[in-house]
């Protein structure tokens, strides 16, 4: 349920990492209507190649279960050289510890899901805008 509150992201870039359609239905109609500009990696190649040939990134949405590169790896491997991109991981899978590592990884928020949208957009809104 939303709270019916607007966002305008307009001029943010925010990079999805998600491999999964459903969850990448859900990022597509929750974020289209906040003006950011989308881009999308369905696994941790794509999403370094796409942190690569952007540099106007300002915010990372990573799953952690992805095929291939776990999304530990891509924060890990995303770090060495962007300190500063807030990057919120989200999964459907908490491990015992998951959260904390991610932390000690270098991620900037982490969000369980099912994600709800208010959670989701008011995260995104103290990152981008700092609101």
């Amino acid at each position: 349920m939303s709270s019916g509150k607007t966002y305008n992201f307009s001029e943010k870039v925010i990079l999805i990492v998600e491999d999964t359609e459903t969850s990448n239905r859900f990022y597509n109609a929750a974020l289209s209507r906040t003006n950011a500009t989308l881009l999308w990696a369905l696994n941790g190649d794509e999403a370094l190649k796409r942190v690569a040939e952007h540099s106007s990134i300002d915010a990372i949405l990573l799953d952690l279960n992805l095929p291939g590169m776990s999304g530990f790896e891509v924060l890990k491997t995303i770090r060495i050289t962007n300190k500063e991109v807030p990057i919120i991981v989200q999964t459907a899978y908490v491990l015992s510890g998951e959260e904390a590592t991610c932390y000690e990884l270098g991620a900037t928020d982490f969000i369980s899901k099912p994600i709800m949208l208010d959670h989701l957009l008011g995260t995104l809104n103290k990152y981008l805008l700092g609101n």
